[in-house]
C-alpha cells in the first residue's frame, strides 16, 4: 500500500490552492487512498483473496472466508492506520483551504457574505474552493463528502467505473452504490465495540440536494448518481441558465428602482426580521409558520417588493411557477425541485411561488391533487427553512392555501398618487427616453388604473419601439399604443373593435349636448384624482366607472358620438354584439355578460351597447318562469354596469323601453334629437371632405329646409352621390344628389313627392 506521503506532497502543506483543479485533485487522492486500501484488503495482489473479480467465486474462496472467526470475517472492520491517514488527509486539505482563504482575502466565506442579489454564480473567490463551498454550505460530514467524491469520480475518469465493478463483485455495476460507500467508511470509522451499529450512510438531505433517487433500487444497492447541478458546480461548468427555465427563474430588476408600495414593504420587512428567531426544528405547522401569501392582482408587484428586500439583504430571489411544476412528470418534477433548492442553498436564495388559478379561485380539482400540492409545499418549505417562503399570483388567496392556514398580506391596489410616482420614475429616469411635451403623467396615472408591473412593461415596450425609430421622441400616442398592444382584449366574439374616426369637428350637435359629453369625458379622465383626493370614492358603494346613455331617433349621431368620445379619451372602443349575448337558455345571457365585463376589466376600454334597450328593458310583473328569469337578467346587467370601473356607453332608439331603476343609476343621459334646419345645413356642407369635387350650383340651404333628414341619412346620400359622380368622372352635381336622395327615400320606405324636389325634380328617375 502507498503511504500518506505518497499521495500528498509535504512540500505543499499549508500552501493555498492556485486553481480549482488542485482542490479537486487532493480530494481524488483521498478517494484513491481509501480505494487502494480496500482493494488490498480484498486480496488484490495476493493468492488468498476474500472474493473473486466479480465473475466467479470458487469453493476454496468461500471456505477461506467462512473459516475466519465472525468478528474478523466482517468487512466493516476499521483500519486504525487507514483512519489516521484519512484524518491526516482531511487536515492537509483543511490547512490548504485556510491558506487559500487568506490568499484571496476571504476569512469566512459564508454564503451571506459572498452572495449578491443580481447573480446566481459561485461567489467571487469560491471557484478555487468548490468542495469547501459545498462542505460549508451544507455542513457535510466525511461520509457525505465521500459519497459525492464516489459519484463524481466516474464523471472525471472512466477507469473508476471498472474499479467499482470489481469492488462490488459485479462487473455490470460500474456506478458506485450505497453499499460501497458503507464499506469504505467502515474502514475509517472507529467504533467502541464490534456490536456497535454503523450509522445510515446518507440522510434525506443528500437525496434532496445531491443525488437522484432511483425508486426501483433501494438499500445498499442504490446507485450514487449526482444531480446535474452538483456535477456542473464541482467541474466548473455551472452557469446562470437553469435546466427548467419555464418552471423557475432567477428574478432581477434594476437596483436603482425605489421601493414602491412602502406600507406593504414594511409588513414584509417586519415578518422577515423575526424569521430566524422564531424558527424551531419541528414547527407545529410548517405551512402556516413558514410561509405567507401576498394577495395582489399584479404578479410583478409581489416580485418587486420581495426583490427590494433581497437586494438590501444580499439575497437572490427565485420564482417558481406551480402550474408549470405540476405539468412535469413526477421524476422530472423531483429533479427540478432539487435543482431549485440547491441553487437557493448555494446562492443564498429566497423563494416565491406563483399560484395562478382560473376556476373559482381553486388550485386543484380533486382531493388527490390537493394532497399532492400540500405535500409539495411542505417539502419545499421544510428545505427552505429557516427562511419564509412567499406565495403570490392572485388578488385573493386561493381557497386551498387558506385551508392550509397560510396567512396573507393584502397588497392594496396602487392609488393614483402611487401610479403617478411609478409612471414618473420609469418615464423620466430612463436615459433612452426623450419625452414629448404632450405626455401628461398625472393624466396617465389617473386614466389607466394599472399596477406597477403593467406600467413597467408599457414603458419598456415604448423604449424598445423608440429605439427602432431614428431620432424618435416618445409621445403620448406611442405610450397609448403600447398600452393597447399589451392589454389586448379577448371578448370571445361577443364584442368587436370599432376604429373611431370622428372627432368634435365631425359631429353636429347642440352646445348643451356637447357640454354633457365633454363633462362625461372629464369625469372619466379625473375620476381617480378627484375621487381619491376628495374622498368621493369612499362614498360610493359601487364602482368608479361612468355610464352614458345616448337616446333618440335613428340616425341622430349616437354611434358617431361614441366614436368622438373614444377619440377624445384615446381609448379602444368595443361594440357589444347584442345578438351574441342574448340567449334563450336560462343563465347563458348572464354568463356572456360576465365574460365581457371580466375581459374589459383587465384593460381600459369603452364598452358600447348599441340598441341597448334589448338588454336593459323594463322589468315586468312575474306571471311565469320566463318573466322571472328575464327580470333576473336585467338586474344582473344593472349590477355589472355599476361595478365596471371603465366607461360604458349605451345607445337606444326607444328611451321609454328602459327600466326606470337603470335610468336612475345612469351617470349621464343625452337626448340626441333630430337635427333642425340649421343643423341639417351644417351637415350637408361639412360631411364630405374638402378634397371632394363638388359643383357650385347645389342649393344645400334648400335641401336643409325642405327635407327633414337625420345625419346618417344625409351622410348616406352624400356618399352615394360621390360614388355616382366618380363613376361618371364628373364633380358631384344636383343630379347625383337628387338620385341619391331618391334611393335613400326608397330604402326608408318614404314616398317620393316630385313637388317637394322643386327645381331638382327634373333629375328624378
Amino acid at each position: 500500500m502507498y503511504e500518506f506521503s505518497d499521495y500528498f506532497s509535504i512540500e505543499n502543506a499549508g500552501l493555498p490552492y492556485l486553481n480549482p483543479g488542485e482542490e479537486l485533485e487532493d480530494y481524488l487522492r483521498l478517494l484513491d487512498m481509501q480505494l487502494e486500501n480496500y482493494l488490498e484488503y480484498k486480496g488484490m495482489g495476493s493468492e488468498q483473496r476474500l472474493f473473486s473479480r466479480g465473475l466467479v467465486i470458487t469453493e476454496s474462496e468461500l471456505k477461506s472466508y467462512f473459516e475466519m472467526p465472525p468478528y474478523f470475517r466482517e468487512r466493516d472492520i476499521c483500519n486504525p492506520l487507514l483512519s489516521a491517514a484519512v484524518n491526516a488527509a482531511y487536515e492537509y486539505i483543511r490547512n490548504r483551504t485556510e491558506a487559500t482563504k487568506t490568499y484571496i482575502g476571504l476569512s469566512e466565506p459564508t454564503q451571506n457574505q459572498t452572495a449578491a442579489s443580481d447573480t446566481d454564480e459561485i461567489p467571487q473567490g469560491m471557484e478555487l474552493l468548490r468542495f469547501n463551498y459545498l462542505k460549508e454550505t451544507f455542513d457535510l460530514d466525511p461520509t457525505e463528502m465521500m459519497s459525492i467524491l464516489l459519484a463524481l469520480s466516474i464523471e472525471i475518469d472512466r477507469r473508476y467505473e471498472r474499479i467499482y465493478g470489481f469492488m462490488q463483485d459485479d462487473i455490470s455495476k460500474r456506478v458506485p452504490t450505497i453499499g460501497l460507500l458503507y464499506t469504505l467508511m467502515a474502514r475509517v470509522t472507529p467504533r467502541e465495540s464490534a456490536d456497535e451499529a454503523m450509522p445510515i450512510p446518507l440522510n434525506e438531505k443528500m437525496y434532496t440536494f445531491f443525488f437522484i433517487r432511483k425508486e426501483d433500487e433501494d438499500g445498499l444497492s442504490a446507485p450514487l448518481i449526482l444531480q446535474p447541478l452538483v456535477k456542473k458546480l464541482l467541474m466548473g461548468t455551472i452557469n446562470r441558465k437553469n435546466n427548467y427555465v419555464d418552471v423557475f427563474s432567477h428574478y432581477t430588476e434594476n437596483n436603482g428602482i425605489p421601493v414602491f408600495y412602502e406600507d406593504s414593504a414594511k409588513e414584509i420587512e417586519y415578518i422577515l426580521s423575526k424569521e430566524k428567531s422564531s424558527w424551531q426544528d419541528t414547527p407545529e405547522n410548517e405551512l402556516s409558520g413558514r410561509s405567507v401569501y401576498l394577495a395582489n392582482n399584479d404578479e410583478e408587484t409581489a416580485q418587486h417588493l420581495l426583490y427590494r428586500y433581497c437586494a438590501t439583504h444580499q439575497e437572490n430571489l427565485y420564482v417558481l411557477d406551480m402550474q408549470q411544476l405540476f405539468g412535469l412528470q413526477d421524476g422530472v418534477r423531483d429533479l427540478c425541485l432539487s435543482e431549485l433548492l440547491m441553487r437557493m442553498k448555494l446562492f443564498n436564495g429566497r423563494l416565491c411561488i406563483r399560484c395562478i388559478t382560473e376556476d373559482n379561485n381553486k388550485l386543484t380539482d380533486t382531493a388527490d391533487q390537493f394532497i399532492k400540492v400540500r405535500n409539495t409545499l411542505k417539502f419545499i418549505i421544510r428545505n427552505c427553512a429557516p427562511k419564509y417562503v412567499f406565495l403570490f399570483g392572485q388578488k385573493e388567496e386561493p381557497a386551498e392555501l387558506a385551508a392550509m392556514l397560510i396567512p396573507y398580506i393584502k397588497i392594496p391596489e396602487a392609488s393614483v398618487a402611487l401610479r403617478t410616482e411609478i409612471w414618473n420614475y420609469f418615464l423620466t429616469s430612463e436615459k433612452a427616453i426623450r419625452l414629448s411635451k404632450n405626455v401628461n403623467i398625472p393624466d396617465l396615472a389617473d386614466f389607466y388604473e394599472i399596477p406597477y408591473g403593467e406600467i413597467h412593461k408599457a414603458v419598456g415596450h415604448v423604449v424598445a419601439t423608440s429605439r427602432t425609430k431614428r431620432g424618435s421622441t416618445v409621445n403620448k400616442k406611442m405610450i397609448l399604443e403600447s398600452l393597447r398592444q399589451l392589454n389586448q382584449v379577448d371578448f370571445s366574439g361577443l364584442a368587436t373593435y370599432i376604429n373611431p374616426v370622428y372627432t368634435w369637428k365631425d359631429i353636429t350637435i347642440t352646445d348643451q349636448q356637447k357640454e354633457v359629453l365633454q363633462t362625461a369625458c372629464s369625469r372619466c379622465r379625473l375620476r381617480n384624482r378627484i375621487g381619491e383626493g376628495w374622498g368621493l370614492k369612499n362614498k360610493s358603494a359601487y364602482g368608479n366607472g361612468i355610464s352614458l346613455l345616448l337616446y333618440g331617433p335613428p340616425g341622430t349621431g349616437k354611434t358617431m358620438a361614441a366614436q368622438v368620445i373614444a377619440n377624445e379619451l384615446e381609448l379602444p372602443l368595443y361594440r357589444v354584439d347584442i345578438s351574441q349575448i342574448t340567449s334563450k337558455y336560462i343563465g347563458e345571457t348572464e354568463k356572456n355578460m360576465a365574460i365581457i365585463f371580466k375581459a374589459a376589466s383587465s384593460a381600459n376600454v369603452i364598452l358600447f351597447f348599441d340598441e341597448a334597450d334589448a338588454l336593459f328593458s323594463k322589468r315586468t310583473e312575474v306571471s311565469d318562469s320566463h318573466d322571472k328569469y328575464a327580470n333576473n337578467e336585467t338586474a344582473y346587467l344593472l349590477q355589472k354596469i355599476e361595478e365596471y370601473n371603465g366607461m360604458s356607453i349605451l345607445a337606444t332608439n326607444y328611451y321609454n323601453n328602459f327600466d326606470d331603476a337603470f335610468v336612475r343609476r345612469i351617470t349621464f343621459a343625452v337626448h340626441m334629437q333630430s337635427p333642425d334646419k340649421d343643423t341639417r345645413y351644417s351637415l350637408w356642407t361639412s360631411i364630405l371632405p374638402k378634397s371632394a369635387k363638388m359643383a357650385r350650383n347645389i342649393d344645400f340651404r334648400f335641401l336643409a329646409e325642405k327635407f327633414e333628414l337625420s345625419g346618417s341619412n344625409i351622410k348616406a346620400i352624400l356618399f352615394n352621390a360621390a360614388y355616382m359622380a366618380g363613376a361618371e368622372e364628373k364633380p358631384i352635381g344636383p343630379e347625383h344628389i337628387t338620385r341619391a336622395m331618391q334611393y335613400e327615400f326608397n330604402k326608408l320606405g318614404k314616398l317620393v313627392n316630385k313637388g317637394d324636389f322643386g327645381k331638382y325634380s327634373i333629375y328624378l328617375q
